[in-house]
């Protein structure tokens, strides 16, 4: 894509130009996605693997080697300089505005943020239709939990990246936060409303994302997608 500055998981030796990244924003590729059927199996309940019928092990095992099989995990990123952030209230440069009373605490002391957008395509989604359309619900189940498994492991992967792109500026990252996620503040919870959702997506040119927002929806599609907003802080 046009103005996005690529990064695979293999090349994270590689010189940043962070104003550039400013500017452009960047795409990272997570390596190949390694799924644990057993993790998948504890996940459904079964806590004795002995006990796992073999028609169950039999789907998941199928299940989750198509997912390995078809997954394209790629995370798109974008920072922006933080022009203020007090009473929950965050903006950045640009004008993007954001409402969270958590903000107080986790971006406190940061003077950069970096918005992401995670996606492992529209395969899954294919998937879950086909599986649909064949009334076939364990291994809609199964799907469902191996995807997650995947965004899990594609969010570790570009956190240790982003971390270590960081580390030579001397920034460490806050938590991830993202839009419609509970957080306690002084032993009381507040939510990021997930109605700021388009927000992150206005850090990102118009039209460059896979990604898209379901119409009067914040969900996202392709489903197995994920946004978020890390804080740098320099020390």
């Amino acid at each position: 894509m046009l103005g996005i500055i690529d990064h695979s998981c293999k090349k994270r030796e590689q010189k940043v130009n962070h104003k550039l990244l400013n500017v452009r924003g960047g795409m990272f590729e997570p390596v190949a996605m390694e799924l644990s059927v057993d993790k998948i199996l504890r996940m459904l309940g079964y806590t004795d693997m002995e006990r796992v019928r073999p028609a169950v092990r039999r789907i998941s095992e199928e299940v989750v080697a198509q997912v390995e099989n078809v997954v394209r995990p790629i995370v798109y990123f974008k920072h922006k300089t933080i022009k203020s952030c007090s009473d929950g209230v965050l903006e950045t440069e640009g004008g993007i505005v954001l409402h969270c009373k958590a903000f107080q605490r986790y971006m406190a002391g940061c003077d950069r943020v970096v918005a992401l957008i995670l996606t492992l395509g529209q395969s899954i989604d294919e998937l879950e239709d086909e599986f649909s359309a064949n009334d076939q619900l364990l291994e809609m189940v199964i799907l469902e939990m191996a995807g997650w498994l995947a965004i899990e492991q594609a969010t570790k992967q570009f956190t240790i990246y982003l971390r270590d792109i960081e580390k030579p500026g001397r920034h460490r990252l806050s938590r991830r936060m993202a839009p419609g996620y509970g957080y306690k503040i002084d032993g009381k919870k507040c939510t990021w409303p997930l109605e700021e959702q388009p927000k992150i997506f206005e850090f990102f040119e118009l039209g460059s994302l896979p990604v898209q927002l379901l119409e009067n929806s914040c969900a996202m599609t392709p489903k197995m997608s994920r946004s978020g907003l890390f804080g740098l802080q320099p020390y």
